[in-house]
């Protein structure tokens, strides 16, 4: 059965959930005692954040707790500052309970946390505890990185929402770099109101935006082959209610300048990880899982000119695609934010409907909508575009009214 918890719980009430579920659900890899973040509830304190917990991805710094990177390469290790988003976010108020589980350097291999609807199933990856928690009910919200899939995949699996801003709109400082072409911050949180109030703290934006046309594109893709039965039911159920709403829903064939976006981003990705991690595989690469071994190991084999002519095809493409978004009127896309329900703890679920958006670095939003075969979480994606975020989420909160999904 699908947890549901009310947004406005209380310090003490997330606090106790902590506490009756953590064991099972292993969201958290370090955490401040409850007597400190109940002391520090009580302090007074202004701005839009006032009252709310905050988790934070292990590959986020905060100058209060360690920063491990989900790799015991990393064990113990303790930054002296708060990354930009986790002190922006202090200042406008936010509790930091604690820091998330994340996968190994925020790749694909699975870690400790289970999904809280069924612990036998993924809570997706990278950003697991992080998504984990908001669900549970044991914080308010939650940071997390999206590098490829991050946020949206584990929003998906857990049944919460998931928003990733346009790449570069928040700075990185302070974040461990996977890919400095795709890395960006987002967050979690149990409705669109709570997402929204969240840009706004990290933006000065406001929560709306005011060009909204009313208009969302059915878009399944060049990747639509990997959508469950389910995936396939739940975009046809989002778009009537859309259109029960009175949003003019169009379908969209897939886009010619975005059938090569996959592979060179793969391309662009491998190859900067390689590089990224020179001093980690060069010193401790005993300490890295076998997966992330193998992926190196590929890594290597891909030059210069390769990954130059994979930058030129995206960014071909993100000019192309521009264009597109510009002259369709479309607010958004709705297209899958994952293949189906949650797989199993082994893995962390399938990247594929989260790949091309990220590279392309357009604002994306995964809303809840439903419940699968197996009662697992099912939702969509809503794909904006670049600097168009506060139209993006314009769009999922008259979404969400419509599958009256909201918590």
């Amino acid at each position: 059965m699908i947890v549901v918890v009310d947004s406005g719980s209380s310090v003490l009430e997330e606090l106790q959930r902590v506490n009756e579920r953590d064991s099972a659900v292993q969201a958290w890899v370090a955490r401040h005692s409850d007597e400190d973040i109940i002391e520090a509830s009580t302090t007074p304190r202004g701005g839009p954040l006032t009252g709310w917990t905050l988790g934070v991805k292990d590959v986020i710094n905060t100058y209060d707790l360690p920063t491990e990177r989900g790799s015991p390469i990393y064990a113990g290790n303790r930054p002296t500052e708060d990354a930009a988003c986790v002190a922006l976010a202090r200042e406008a108020g936010a509790l930091v309970t604690g820091k998330t589980v994340t996968t190994e350097f925020a790749l694909f291999t699975p870690n400790v946390t289970k999904n809280p609807h069924d612990l036998n199933r993924t809570p997706g990856g990278s950003s697991s505890g992080s998504a984990a928690a908001v669900a549970d009910g044991q914080v308010r919200s939650a940071f997390g990185t999206q590098t490829v899939g991050s946020v949206i995949r584990p929003a998906a699996f857990c049944g919460v929402v998931g928003f990733k801003p346009t790449r570069e709109l928040l700075p990185m400082a302070g974040v461990a770099t996977l890919s400095h072409s795709f890395d960006s911050v987002g967050w979690f949180t149990r409705n669109v109101a709570d997402c929204a109030t969240m840009f706004r703290s990290l933006t000065a934006g406001a929560t709306t935006g005011g060009s909204f046309q009313g208009k969302i594109g059915r878009y399944l893709s060049h990747q639509w082959k990997a959508a469950a039965p389910e995936t396939a039911t739940v975009v046809d159920h989002s778009c009537s209610e859309l259109t029960n709403a009175g949003i003019e829903v169009v379908d969209v064939e897939p886009q010619p300048h975005l059938e090569l976006v996959f592979d060179a981003a793969n391309t662009i990705l491998h190859y900067e990880i390689f590089r990224v991690f020179a001093w980690e595989r060069t010193h401790h690469f005993d300490l890295i899982s076998d997966l992330v071994q193998r992926m190196l190991v590929k890594a290597e084999a891909i030059g210069l000119d390769e990954y130059l002519s994979a930058q030129a095809t995206l960014r071909s493409a993100q000019e192309a695609h521009d264009e597109f978004m510009n002259a369709s009127g479309f607010d958004a896309l709705l297209t899958p934010s994952a293949p189906g329900e949650a797989p199993s703890i082994e893995t962390t679920g399938d990247s594929v409907f989260n790949r091309v958006w990220t590279s392309l670095g357009v604002p994306t939003v995964h809303l809840p909508v439903t419940s699968g075969p197996s009662g697992l979480p099912l939702g969509i994606q809503l794909v904006g575009q670049r600097w168009s975020d506060q139209r993006l989420l314009t769009s999922a909160g008259l979404a969400e009214s419509s599958f009256g999904h909201a918590q």
